[in-house]
C-alpha cells in the first residue's frame, strides 16, 4: 500500500514506526529523579498536613485544585504524587530494559 502524501513511500500498517526518541541513559536518570521526587513529595506533604501546628499550609495552585476537587482529601494529593513516582520509575525501568536489549 502506498502513502498518499509521499507516493514513493510504502506504508505497512502492521509494522510499528520507529521510535522518535530512542532510549538513553539520560532518560533512565530523569525517570529515577522523577520517581524519587514523587516519593519525596509524598513524604513532605504527609508531614506538612499531619503536623500538629496551627500554621497555615502553603500548597501550589494545581495542588489546591486537586485538593478542592477531591473534597479536601489529603490522600488524593498523596495518590497524585504516587502516580508521578510510578510514572518516573516506569520510565526509568523501560529505558533501562531497552538499553540492555541493544
Amino acid at each position: 500500500m502506498s502513502n498518499l502524501n509521499e507516493p514513493g513511500k510504502d506504508v505497512y500498517p502492521d509494522k510499528p514506526e520507529e521510535d522518535d526518541d530512542p532510549p538513553s541513559w539520560g532518560g533512565v536518570i530523569v525517570g529515577l529523579l522523577l520517581g524519587i521526587a514523587g516519593i519525596a513529595l509524598i513524604f513532605y506533604r504527609y508531614k506538612q498536613f499531619h503536623a500538629v501546628s496551627d500554621a497555615s499550609i502553603s500548597i501550589t495552585k494545581i495542588e489546591m485544585l486537586i485538593y478542592k476537587v477531591t473534597g479536601e482529601s489529603t490522600w488524593a494529593l498523596m495518590a497524585a504524587y504516587g502516580v508521578v513516582a510510578l510514572a518516573g520509575f516506569y520510565l526509568a525501568i523501560s529505558n533501562y530494559n531497552k538499553l540492555r536489549s541493544k
